[in-house]
């Protein structure tokens, strides 16, 4: 039976992500969130660090399920998790295939006056970070590194007016809480910056 996400093409509504410390309890722990809910597998993938990323996305009920069936498979194995009953539309692109976003050129977008760089210990408090960023005020991601050649870290950047980006450079620090590493915000970053952050 199809649920109303995918009728309407759409990912979600919600979206439930698991991160292990373990690549083989990993496995299993997709194995059996999907064994206990309808949710649908965006991605069980191995991470730097040696973790293991499990995403579901779909009705709020399935992955709630299948969450709750995936945190006892992971048992103390489990790094972190995140669950977003309505994930903003922002966050679906940053979970692409290879955790890695590279920004288009934001050279001449007027509106960037601010960046803001958000670095965390895990995927799932990026996550969360971003969709409560996303949720504050008008901003945009940008770039995206998710445990991608980082020692098992994340980080992503937004851009938008100064006072946007505070607003949101807060909702981020508040929901990534104890798992932020740092966030830094450069107002009216260098004309050879922008857009090129990590280039």
């Amino acid at each position: 039976m199809s649920t109303g996400s995918e009728i309407r093409g759409l990912p979600g509504p919600a979206l439930g992500i698991l991160e292990l410390s373990s690549v083989a309890r990993g496995v299993v722990v997709a194995d059996a969130a999907l064994k206990r809910a309808p949710a649908v597998l965006l991605s069980s993938r191995t991470l730097s660090g040696g973790k293991h990323l499990i995403v579901l996305e779909g009705e709020v009920a399935s992955v709630e399920e299948a969450m709750l069936a995936g945190r006892a498979a992971a048992g103390d194995l489990l790094v972190d998790r995140v669950e977003l009953a309505m994930a903003d539309a922002q966050v679906w692109p940053m979970l692409a295939a290879g955790g890695i976003v590279a920004s288009a050129d934001w050279a001449s977008d007027d509106a960037a006056e601010a960046v803001a760089i958000v670095e965390t210990r895990t995927v799932c408090a990026a996550i969360a970070a971003a969709d409560a960023a996303c949720k504050a005020a008008d901003v945009i991601v940008r770039d995206v590194r998710l445990a991608v050649d980082l020692a098992g870290k994340a980080v992503f950047t937004f851009t938008g007016a100064l006072s946007a980006v505070d607003a949101s450079a807060a909702a981020a620090s508040a929901a990534a809480d104890q798992r932020l590493v740092l966030l830094e915000r450069i107002a009216q970053p260098a004309p050879e910056l922008r857009g090129k952050l990590f280039r």
